[in-house]
């Protein structure tokens, strides 16, 4: 059995585990997920982002910015807070932050503090400050202090006061395609003209990450009946859209895509000409199929 296919087999039998969220949200509780690099390249992901929002004439200062997906550990809201935002509006479809999460965190920027500062124009030696929090205070004190709003789940009548930015890292493939048009009309109808909307989006086969043996497009191979055996587990699951899929479901929302920066794998395109692609792919280029990464810019 290849390493995919055990990781996956491990994990559809995790999918029938009564109660599961509940148990890792208690495991987490004493130890909050490991950061890996992964969160190192978040750092550079969301600096990029700040800077590509940036280019509209927009500035984070003073905003207040909707995270789509916090996940476990808030590195992303807290570069937004020390780029100025005055408020970040944290969302999950699951209860996951909890307080080590949250210190775990705050500590891992403050680490990063020589490589944030330049990038946002801070002293180093003043972002520990800036990420003060009451180390001994319950969970809504931490998020209190660092003007933090934690939304879950996210819907239509909760979001409040009209939001200046919206943005999302490595989490758009992970949600469904109809409810992704759902979150964004809704983000637009909450979303003040000319509010910037910045998704950062992993275009490629997400197995690729424990099985080097893989295409980083494997997946388009797949039927939507075979695909969907492979994601039982949630954690599993990606939604294989391609980043003109993206594009069409922002302008179908109402937003104006302004700007897009995309890493093509060049050396797959030769491959995946040769496939025999399921329907929903084969009216697609290769160039559409072998884009693995996208940074799209929108406006409200």
């Amino acid at each position: 059995m290849l390493k995919w296919q055990t990781r996956i087999a491990c994990n559809t039998v995790k999918s029938f585990v009564p109660f599961q969220n509940r148990i890792r949200s208690i495991k987490h509780s004493f130890k909050p997920p490991a950061l890996t690099g992964h969160h190192e390249a978040l750092v550079r992901g969301i600096l990029e982002q700040i800077e590509f929002i940036g280019t509209t004439g927009t500035s984070v200062s003073g905003a207040r910015v909707l995270e789509i997906g916090s996940g476990w550990l808030p590195v992303a809201p807290l570069i937004y807070r020390l780029a100025g935002a005055r408020e970040v509006v944290l969302t999950d479809q699951y209860r996951l932050l909890n307080r080590p999460s949250v210190l775990s965190a705050v500590d891992f920027v403050i680490s990063k503090a020589d490589a944030i500062a330049p990038a946002l124009g801070i002293d180093p030696a003043s972002i520990a400050g800036r990420l003060a929090i009451p180390r001994e205070g319950d969970l809504p004190e931490m998020l209190a202090a660092l003007d933090f709003t934690y939304l879950v789940p996210m819907d239509e009548g909760n979001i409040g006061e009209k939001l200046d930015i919206a943005y999302s890292h490595t989490v758009l493939e992970h949600i469904p395609p109809q409810i992704l048009g759902s979150i964004f009309k809704m983000l637009r109808n909450n979303m003040r003209n000319g509010a910037i909307f910045c998704n950062g989006i992993d275009n490629s086969d997400h197995r690729k990450n424990y099985d080097s043996a893989l295409s980083i497009v494997d997946f388009l191979k797949y039927s939507e009946a075979s695909w969907k055996l492979l994601c039982i587990h949630p954690q599993d699951y990606t939604n294989r859209l391609r980043h003109s899929d993206y594009l069409a479901l922002l302008a179908e929302a109402g937003f104006e895509v302004l700007d897009a920066r995309t890493y093509v794998a060049e050396g797959r395109k030769a491959e995946v000409a040769g496939w025999s692609l399921p329907p929903r792919f084969a009216s697609k280029t290769t160039e559409d199929l072998c884009t693995t990464w996208s940074l799209i810019l929108a406006r409200a």
